[in-house]
């Protein structure tokens, strides 16, 4: 059965005219001072009948504060300057939520967190009916500030409660002294507001609510002697039309009083604007150049965009465990010793590497086939990155045994081991065979003090490379008689292009619990966690904005390295080089034996440790001849 979508409004009750030709004034008195201004509506922009309590629109109405995105695509977030109930939190205040709650290093440059943004509200006009209840003040941040700018925006919260009747008015004002200062994606309006109107007969308190029928409205001032545009005309319809939609799809339990969905693994690592901000600066410095230079087979947007998120996140990610900042923000020299390094494994085009090592962080990556895209870089760049097959150290070891063959650890090219400096920060995005093996490279890198990591995993494999589909752990916990009954699939790899309604649907699905218990990538993401673990990392995952279905990161020991840098730094403010990180034989004892156990019972689907390093070369030498599937695009 086809299900039909509804629309958001009945299209039976507009008039079909211009909205010129439907204006009239606007029901609600509103002064500015002792002047009533001249507000104006159209019947084409009320919409009865609707079923959302007042607690619905409330909820919505908050979270589109913070989240103006999901009204207009020219816009990335809005930042809260100002809120009169002190709920909804500034940027400045969200950092230092993070930087109490997990003692890091630092969130935005020198200073511990932003500065405070000393904007004034604009004065509360009166609203004949209402009493203003609260006052906010906004920060709208485009997507592209090359093209638009900022723009502050105070919104005025009022309310009117009698007999059976409850209305919620909301009226937004730009901060600005004239119309030609607006920014392209705000309409051209001195103000606006959204009305809604509930009535439920006999209704005694808040929780008698539902039952009753509300009609929205929309309301707004234009400018003396400026017509109605199409634009400006199908910008009121959109805001209508998309807070209803959006209303009518609401789930207020998820959505939190500040402002923003409840997605406990949604910005829960670094504040949202800070990864933002530094993306919206990586993509105007670098995207245009990429993508006119592509040389690969692929379609440059999604690669390109998609490496510049994930550099956004890692620079704010190692500013916050190391205290470190971009090149451009750093002294003369532009070094910072403070910063241990980092290597990309599995690196495919290279694009990562490159744009971290431009910004000023020392480090490399590895892939078992080079990419063209390599030649486009510099060749600083070039020489650091290294076309070597991963072969894991526990296979490494069995092959070259006693006995072997001299060539038996000969996969047709440059082999390592996955032995890194200490402290080095592993990164493996999209490393297909290597993401299981990903906190396990970690730890055997150094023992004593595992190294940090950051996974994006992708398609499904096994220890051994084979295709596997993980079994749903069992209460957060996998199974061992489960994973051994379980048989290998094939996965489909994230197609390049598709479906667009199948491909949302497949994220959304795996965002939810439901799906993330049950979903091919929901279980690869819950087996690198619980492998984690298992070995002794204190692991958190994180849902990353990157235009990909595969979007969700698990971090390895970032609480732990953060703690330590921070102690050390604070010991010796004078100390030069990396910090000593606390080395514990026994404990880097314990830990071998750890992974050897996690290795043995991961391999035993194979026939042994033994068998699983044998699918392991062989597969190595396909995917460096280009007979086997890429371990990275």
């Amino acid at each position: 059965m086809v299900r039909v979508k509804q629309a958001p409004r009945d299209q039976s009750k507009l008039t079909g005219k211009p909205l010129s030709e439907t204006l009239e004034p606007s029901p609600l008195h509103i002064f500015k001072g002792i002047e009533e201004e001249k507000w104006s509506t159209s019947p084409d922009l009320l919409e009865g009948n609707l079923l959302f309590t007042p607690k619905v629109i409330d909820n919505l109405t908050l979270y589109l504060l913070a989240n103006p995105n999901r009204m207009s695509s020219h816009l990335f977030r809005a930042d809260i300057l100002h809120d009169s109930l002190g709920v909804l939190r500034t940027p400045a205040e969200r950092e230092r939520l993070f930087a109490d709650s997990t003692g890091k290093v630092a969130l935005s440059g020198d200073a511990d967190v932003a500065d405070e943004d000393d904007v004034q509200p604009i004065p509360a006009r009166d609203i004949a009916g209402f009493e203003l209840s609260r006052t906010v003040v906004r920060r709208l941040i485009p997507r592209k500030p090359q093209l638009d700018r900022p723009l502050e925006q105070t919104c005025h919260f009022y309310g009117s409660v009698y007999g059976g009747y409850r209305r919620l008015l909301v009226v937004y004002s730009p901060h600005i002294a004239s119309k030609e200062e607006l920014p392209f994606y705000h309409p051209l309006l001195q103000s606006w507001a959204l009305l809604y109107d509930y009535y439920k007969p006999r209704a005694t308190s808040s929780e008698e609510e539902e039952g009753g029928a509300g009609q929205l409205s929309l309301h707004f001032m234009l400018y003396p002697d400026e017509p109605i545009q199409n634009r400006l005309e199908r910008t009121l319809h959109a805001l209508l039309n998309t807070q209803i939609r959006l209303a009518r799809g609401s789930d207020i339990s998820t959505m939190m009083p500040e402002g923003g969905n409840y997605k406990p693994t949604k910005d829960n690592v670094l504040p949202r604007h800070l990864v933002q901000d530094t993306y919206s600066r990586l993509k105007q410095k670098y995207a245009s150049w990429l993508c006119q230079n592509w040389v690969e087979d692929t379609q440059p947007s999604k690669h390109v965009f998609e490496d510049l998120s994930i550099s956004a996140f890692l620079i704010e990610l190692w500013r916050s465990m190391y205290g470190v900042v971009p090149a451009e923000e750093r002294g003369k020299d532009g070094h910072d010793r403070n910063f241990p390094g980092f290597v990309d494994v599995a690196c495919g085009n290279g694009v990562l590497v490159y744009v971290l090592l431009i910004e000023g962080y020392q480090g490399w990556g590895f892939d078992a086939r080079c990419r063209k895209t390599w030649k486009i870089f510099p060749e600083t760049v070039q020489e650091r990155l290294s076309e070597e097959v991963y072969i894991p150290k526990p296979f490494a070891d069995i092959l070259n045994g006693p006995g072997a063959s001299t060539d038996a650890l000969d996969v047709g090219a440059k082999t390592h081991s996955g032995i890194f400096p200490k402290d080095t920060f592993i990164m493996s995005n999209h490393a297909d065979e290597l993401t299981v093996w990903t906190p396990l490279m970690a730890a055997l890198a150094n023992p004593e003090s595992p190294l940090p990591f950051m996974a994006i995993p992708c398609c499904s494999h096994a220890l051994s490379g084979a295709r596997y589909r993980y079994p749903p752990p069992k209460d957060g916990k996998f199974d061992e008689e489960e994973e051994n009954k379980a048989h290998e699939a094939e996965q489909n790899p994230q197609p390049a292009t598709g479906d667009l309604k199948a491909l949302r649907a497949a994220k959304l699905d795996a965002q939810t619990d439901a799906g993330a218990n049950k979903s091919m990538y929901g279980c690869l993401t819950a087996k690198t966690m619980s492998v984690a673990e298992e070995i002794g990392y204190d692991v958190e995952k994180t849902m990353l904005r990157i235009p990909s279905t595969r979007n969700m990161a698990v971090i390895g020991g970032r609480q732990r390295v953060t703690s330590e840098w921070n102690s050390k730094k604070n010991k010796s403010a004078v100390q030069t080089g990396h910090p000593d990180t606390n080395v514990d034989a026994d404990s880097g004892d314990e830990i071998l034996t750890l992974i050897e156990e996690v290795v043995r019972r991961e391999c035993a689907r194979e026939g042994g440790v033994q068998e699983a390093a044998k699918i392991w070369k062989e597969r190595a030498k396909g995917i460096h001849s280009g007979r086997g599937q890429s371990q990275r695009h």
